[in-house]
This record gives C-alpha cells, structure tokens and sequence, in this order.
C-alpha cells in the first residue's frame, strides 16, 4: 500500500534546495549532522520519532514538524500522522517482546566470568519488530521455525555454553513454551529463565548489562 503522507512529504522535500530548507528551519548553514538527520527522518518508518533526537533547535517531533510546515505539508494530517506514531511507539515500548531463551544445561566450573558476560548474548533469540503484535499460535509457529533454524546454523553447539538441549520460547514475563531441537512443543514453563551460569552477583549485573548492549 501506498503511504500518501510519507510520499507527499518526500516530494515536497525533494523540490527544495537541502541548503535553503535547512536555512529556512533555523539551521545558518548546512552541515553533514543537520543533513544526516534530515535524510533520517524521511527514510525512517517512524519519520525519526523513534529516536531521541536533539541539536539544540528542535526535537525528533519539533525537527519533522518544521520540515512539514516549510514544504507546506497539511498541518492537520501532519497531526494525526505524528498521534498514531507516537501511539504506536508508546504500544511497543510497553509490550512484552517475546523471544527464546537457547538451554544447553550449563553449569559454570572455570570458565572466566567476563567471557560468560560477553557471550551472554547468544542465549537469546530476539524477533523482529512488532512480532508480539501476531497471535500466540503465530507467534509460537515462527518460533519454532527459528528454533529449527537456530539449530541449523550452529550445528546444535552454542561454543562456551555447550550442546544445546532445548529452547524456552517466552510468550510473555515468566511463562514459556519448551521447544525441542526440531521445533516441536515439550511442554510449559512457569517462572523466570533458569540462568545457572550466574555464580555471583557481579555476572548477573554484566550479563544484564550485555544483554542490553545488544538489543
């Protein structure tokens, strides 16, 4: 389908000198950071709403709204574009993202806690934006897709972990379906994932840490 709005504003942009729009939005000259945010806010899905962005003359929504105002955008459907972003936005930021949790039975000996730490991530299988929007069956088939796939491309090793036994596909907080190698449901899982590589205190910090360095 044919976005009209994102369409509209891209040619409207596109029929004006980048040097004298930016001039005409406050900016006294053109710079690589003010065309870089600029290009930005028309490829994105989200027209840069999604970013926390700020140069000291507008905000992400202030940036698009001037830009708008300039080309000569209707102001009134610019308003409603930028509330059901926004909403959308503010949906997926609140929405519990599913993923899979990767269980090879991992029992720590000697390993060194921060090569446990920086490979933390490759015992969580994230999906793509918006995935916790399908049904729970849909949800669970394309799980179990990755799982078989997963399984594949690792050869069924997950290196520092070990061999890999099953999969918890976390639907949402504390509640899981196991998963075995090929994809096939084993069961349910009630609680938080079993994470036995956490020795100590100081791993559970550095694991959580890693874990968000990578989302």
């Amino acid at each position: 389908m044919i976005d009209n709005f994102k369409t509209d504003l891209v040619i409207r942009v596109a029929a004006v000198p980048q040097e004298e729009l930016l001039k005409a939005m406050g900016y006294q000259k053109r710079t690589s950071a003010n065309l870089e945010r600029l290009q930005h806010v028309l490829d994105s899905p989200e027209f840069g709403l999604n970013d926390a962005g700020f140069d000291f003359k507008f905000s992400s929504e202030g940036f698009l709204r001037a830009m708008c105002t300039l080309v000569g955008m209707d102001m009134a459907l610019t308003d409603q574009r930028i509330t059901r972003v926004k909403k959308r936005l503010a949906e997926e930021k609140a929405a519990f993202q599913p993923y899979l949790w990767v269980d090879t039975g991992f029992k720590r000996k000697n390993q060194p806690l921060f090569a446990l730490a920086v490979c933390e991530h490759q015992r969580y299988l994230h999906f793509p934006k918006g995935f916790w929007r399908l049904t729970l069956d849909r949800q669970l088939g394309r799980a179990q897709c990755m799982v078989r796939e997963h399984v594949y491309e690792t050869g069924g090793d997950l290196g520092i972990w070990g061999g890999i036994e099953q999969y918890s596909f976390y639907y949402k907080k504390d509640a899981a379906y196991l998963l075995a190698r090929n994809g096939e449901v084993m069961g349910k899982r009630e609680g938080p994932v079993p994470n036995q590589a956490i020795g100590s205190q100081e791993l559970d910090v550095i694991s959580s840490a890693a874990r968000e360095a990578q989302q």
